[in-house]
């Protein structure tokens, strides 16, 4: 029996607790006691009312705010009606605020608030409306001494305004609470293109990786397969035929494979249909080059070379020097550069190398920016058996040299 490991044994569910809620609902639960406490005792005192009734009213005005939490709407009702229960049976002959006492006061606030934050504000608009007619009412129209006219106003306009503050202050948070929300939705929307960005990118490098490697081993089987009858004369009928149908095989193969590729890649759909270039528009290439700066080539390769070279190997030179001379440009512009291709001992050279530009020195560009700059070159290199080096020159300027191994063999068309 093999012993089970720590790893494998099941976990406890990890309890998560939200500090804020925490905190939210220990000072409301703080409030609540502390609103059932000062107004049972003020109702009793100061304004005679008997003592159970004023502990179960405050008890309701004092529980409202904890409702609110979880029903705003019926909170702020409950919280109204306390009031106007303790306008109607409380008396103004101790001296207090009266119809609205201070205890009532903050207590419907704070439900307004609360019902407000929570997105109830229409309910509590309606409420705060009813609440301030209704004691307005009991207070006019129950008037009894000592309380007097501006007393009754003056109480009145307090008891409307500050709960008409907590109200605003309760919308206001709700809709900080909305634009938060929606920061959050607009950070997960651009983190998920992020990600859809990046396996875009992933996908353009599968697709450059499986062209350079796969396009040569099928354009190796083609122009083979298509020369078979020239190459073996003594070929029956029957194998010629299965050699041309091979080699339109692996034609229709690779055209296939270009049309998957094209969906993988990111670049523009007219590049993959246009002819692949190659050694013969290098001239062409560092011509456009030179109209944004001294830029000059220095093909070392004698003509044969050029014919024989392999059509992979020829776009791999092409890209190479396609994109260094893009680095000039945007690195160095104004530098002098001079491109050479030659044949060496490890196989086929091919050099960038620009001066500083006019005024201030190159800026070197960053080896891993992306997937189509030094990396990229490199990448390519290395899938062809090569290698590729970038650096910073003496003088200023920066060079890029690539030594690939030579191939031969062109594809037929």
């Amino acid at each position: 029996m093999t012993a089970s490991t720590p790893s494998a044994l099941p976990q406890p569910p990890v309890l998560r607790i939200d500090g804020s809620r925490v905190l939210l609902w220990g000072a409301t639960t703080t409030a609540t006691v502390a609103i059932l406490a000062v107004s049972a005792a003020l109702s009793a005192t100061l304004y005679a009312t008997p003592v159970v009734v004023a502990l179960l009213v405050s008890a309701a005005l004092g529980g409202a705010l904890l409702l609110a939490l979880v029903r705003p709407a019926a909170a702020v009702a409950v919280s109204a009606a306390a009031v106007l229960l303790l306008s109607l049976l409380g008396s103004p002959a101790g001296g207090g605020p009266w119809p609205v006492a201070v205890p009532s006061t903050i207590a419907f606030a704070a439900a307004l608030g609360l019902a407000a934050a929570g997105g109830a504000w229409r309910a509590a608009g309606v409420v705060w409306t009813v609440a301030v007619a209704a004691t307005s009412i009991v207070g006019w129209s129950g008037m009894r001494a000592p309380a007097t006219s501006g007393a009754v106003t003056a109480d009145l306009i307090v008891f409307a305004a500050v709960s008409a503050a907590a109200l605003g202050g309760g919308v206001l948070v709700a809709r900080w609470q909305d634009v938060r929300r929606q920061l959050l939705r607009e950070q997960r929307i651009s983190a998920s293109e992020q990600a859809l960005r990046e396996v875009a990118e992933e996908r353009t490098r599968i697709a450059r990786e499986l062209h350079d490697v796969v396009a040569h081993g099928m354009s190796a089987i083609q122009v083979q397969a298509s020369s078979a009858r020239y190459r073996l004369p003594d070929l029956s009928p029957d194998a010629v035929a299965e050699f041309d149908e091979l080699a339109a095989t692996a034609r229709s193969a690779m055209g296939e494979m270009r049309a998957l590729l094209g969906v993988l890649r990111s670049e523009d759909a007219t590049a993959e249909t246009a002819p692949q270039p190659g050694l013969g528009d290098l001239a062409a290439l560092v011509a456009a080059a030179g109209r944004r700066g001294a830029a000059h080539l220095d093909d070392r390769l004698a003509p044969e070379t050029t014919a024989a070279v392999d059509p992979v190997l020829a776009l791999a030179v092409y890209r190479i020097v396609q994109e260094s001379l893009s680095n000039v440009a945007r690195h160095a512009t104004g530098a002098a550069v001079e491109v050479v291709v030659e044949r060496v001992s490890g196989g086929l050279q091919v050099a960038v190398a620009n001066s500083a530009p006019p005024g201030r020195p190159a800026s070197a560009p960053a080896p891993d920016t992306g997937g189509h700059g030094i990396r990229g070159m490199r990448e390519r290199a290395e899938l062809l058996g090569g290698t590729l080096e970038a650096a910073p020159r003496a003088d200023g300027g920066f060079r890029v040299r690539a030594v690939l191994p030579l191939r031969v063999g062109k594809e037929s068309a």
